[in-house]
């Protein structure tokens, strides 16, 4: 099975992180980016780029979500992308404060999705 991942922004932590680990590894693939220049989209090497967040969204080919958009967004696209029954891995910090994060996590549960905070490992290698 091939998951298909969808990228909300193509910032320097989608670009320089997450997008080469998605190429690389097997049974994943980086299918759509969205973010506010759809050049810098298409660097990512995406299957194609969504011109708006909520277009790639509504997208059913798309499993999963990657969020690295600004913190302050974090609650609104988050909600949406669980609310769309997407699985979403978000940069952190998840919430900018306990209430909204547990705002997400109660949206995932009702939504029957996973929500993941991408945070590096205590035994990460790095």
């Amino acid at each position: 099975m091939t998951v298909n991942w969808g990228f909300l922004g193509a910032g320097f932590v989608a670009s320089r992180g997450l997008a080469p680990a998605v190429h690389a590894a097997t049974g994943a693939h980086l299918y759509s980016v969205a973010s506010r220049d759809a050049a810098r989209s298409a660097t990512l090497e995406p299957e194609m780029v969504h011109q708006s967040y909520s277009a790639l969204l509504e997208d059913n080919r798309i499993d999963v979500v990657y969020i690295s958009l600004s913190n302050s967004q974090h609650l609104e696209w988050v909600t949406k992308a669980l609310q769309a029954g997407k699985h979403v891995v978000c940069e952190k910090p998840l919430g900018m404060n306990a209430m909204e994060t547990r705002s997400m996590f109660d949206c995932a549960a009702q939504n029957g999705r996973l929500l993941i905070e991408a945070v590096w490992g205590r035994w990460h290698p790095r």
